[in-house]
């Protein structure tokens, strides 16, 4: 039986991405990416010397390029961009402050936000009835920090 060594390359390189779907780390993706590139140069030659060297480089290659890609596309700043697009929009308070723990909501567009509370500003909070107006300053965590409208 003769196998010929790209189609060892080509079933090593699908097997390293099957296994990539199922394990979404993108570790796997890169040696199985340079499984399927030494396959190709495997055609051509049958050195076993150049498929190693093509295999370690494109996957050192490959590795790199994908963590790359997958930092920038993944890693999202700290201000996800629907939290930036709450800064300035008015909402309603529906509950107010009670106590520290319990420091009232704000509705903004669809959504009930609880109101950001610290010791600064727990007059400001405390003075909030329901069913006022108040305008979002900033975002904290999944809180906000609001104040009053003049309107």
């Amino acid at each position: 039986m003769n196998f010929e060594l790209y189609w060892i390359y080509f079933l090593i390189g699908i097997i390293f991405i099957i296994l990539e779907v199922f394990s979404l780390t993108f570790y796997l993706l890169p040696i199985g990416l340079a499984a399927l590139i030494t396959g190709i140069f495997a055609i051509i030659s049958d050195n076993i010397y150049i498929h190693g060297c093509v295999f370690v480089l494109s996957s050192i290659l490959l590795l790199f390029l994908i963590s790359k890609w997958r930092k920038s596309r993944f890693l999202k700043p700290k201000d996800s961009h629907f939290q930036v697009g709450l800064i300035g929009q008015t909402g309603i308070i529906v509950e107010e402050f009670q106590s520290p723990q319990n420091t009232g909501k704000v509705k903004i567009f669809s959504d009930v936000w609880e109101i950001h509370w610290d010791s600064q500003h727990e007059k400001i909070i405390a003075e909030f009835k329901i069913g006022e107006r108040v305008k979002v300053i900033s975002v904290q965590g999944n809180k906000v920090i609001v104040e009053k409208t003049n309107s």
